[in-house]
């Protein structure tokens, strides 16, 4: 299990550390932090998932991770030269941390550009030796087997979601032998035909679930159609390669939900909370499912009752699978109701738009507060004001 995080000039992350449980949910203001605390844990605990094609790739692992949207230059707090800082650290007391050092901001001096990353182990059994490496050395070296060690990889078991039923009720086209439904919730049509077939325990017990959650489902069917597909094929014509567009039809997957009332509704005409749920609920049975869950927005599309099943079947499941960790957040004062408030972290930002975070326990008055007080009453009462320190008087 992770117990703590700290993170360092990451976006409005300028210097936060905070505790976690089996179950932790951050609350606050839209904008300040909590998405990017759960960004940050994915984005570490990628360093230990090796990719197909990265040992080709002279960018390597590190700009597989940090590439496009997530360039260091874009992820990294104001001012030059940076350092941004993740670390974890588990229960045993291993720490993991990625130090990127970013000396420009992005689109300035990029053939000069000298990003480094560096990758260091320590815990009770000793120091990992540490790798540090720019950007976009090739991996040519023994060093980087350390990327691949067993004390790297145990952080690895991270599955961060950010679901949109938009694309979740789309077709999907099979991506090899097995689909896995994407960090958005795509392919979820296709990740449920493969379990299906070779996961159907995994995938009644999912339908179990969403039973609880939604009333009146009865089945999950996958069927499959035809999707036309749009693709470039390279002809030559008198010697030159011509570029022309082909089109063509492709076996996609879809899925619609069957119910009590004999009625069976497609995915594009269900109900987002429904369909949100369902992928929250694919992700959890898979096989090999991982070990620690990052949620955003986990009331998002769902009735104030159907938040409450849902947090009822996590807590089900953290029971059955003891090393299950979720960290989730919310802006509902009603699915606070359903958390213990020592399972709850207030984020807010200070005058200079930087995350602080602190325990809702820690509130000064909490003792006086808790007794006969819901949680959502009491954040809702107490709100995220006094997390952030008080200016200091103006001399």
């Amino acid at each position: 299990m992770i117990e703590h995080v700290h993170f360092e000039n990451f976006k409005s992350l300028k210097d936060v550390s905070l505790d976690l449980g089996r179950l932790t949910v951050l609350v606050g203001a839209n904008g300040c932090g909590k998405s990017s605390v759960l960004q940050g844990i994915s984005l570490l605990s990628q360093v230990g998932i090796p990719r197909p094609a990265e040992q080709l790739n002279v960018f390597g692992r590190f700009a597989s991770i940090f590439r496009g949207a997530r360039d260091p230059g874009r992820l990294a707090s104001p001012g030059r030269p940076t350092t941004m800082v993740f670390s974890m650290r588990t229960a045993g007391g291993e720490t993991l941390t990625l130090r990127v050092h970013v000396p420009t901001p992005i689109g300035e001096n990029p053939e000069n550009e000298k990003r480094e990353f560096t990758v260091s182990v320590e815990g009770p059994t000793g120091p990992l030796v540490s790798l540090t490496a720019p950007l976009k050395d090739p991996r040519n070296n023994g060093d980087w087997d350390l990327l691949d060690h067993a004390r790297v990889k145990q952080f690895a078991s991270t599955a961060y979601l950010h679901l949109n039923a938009n694309r979740m009720m789309r077709t999907s086209i099979p991506e090899g032998e097995r689909s896995r439904m994407k960090a958005d919730g795509s392919w979820l049509a296709s990740a449920l035909a493969w379990m299906k077939g070779a996961a159907e325990e995994e995938l009644a017990q999912a339908t179990n679930d969403l039973k609880r959650i939604v009333p009146g489902v009865k089945r999950i069917r996958t069927l499959r159609e035809l999707v036309p597909n749009r693709r470039m094929d390279q002809i030559s014509l008198d010697g030159q390669p011509v570029w022309r567009p082909v089109d063509e039809e492709l076996l996609g997957d879809r899925f619609e939900i069957e119910f009590d009332d004999g009625s069976s509704i497609p995915a594009d005409l269900l109900s987002e909370g429904t369909v949100l749920a369902l992928g929250l609920l694919t992700k959890l049975y898979e096989p090999e499912r991982p070990r620690f869950l990052l949620l955003d927005d986990i009331d998002r599309g769902l009735h104030i009752e159907a938040q409450a099943r849902l947090v009822e079947v996590l807590r089900d499941l953290m029971k059955l699978d003891p090393e299950l960790q979720v960290a989730c957040t919310t802006h509902s004062p009603d699915l606070l109701d359903m958390f213990d408030p020592s399972e709850v972290r207030v984020v807010a930002l200070d005058a200079n738009r930087h995350t602080q975070v602190m325990p809702l326990t820690a509130h000064p008055e909490f003792g006086k507060w808790k007794f006969g007080t819901q949680t959502g009453e009491l954040w809702a009462a107490l709100g995220s004001g006094w997390v952030v320190a008080p200016e200091a008087p103006a001399k």
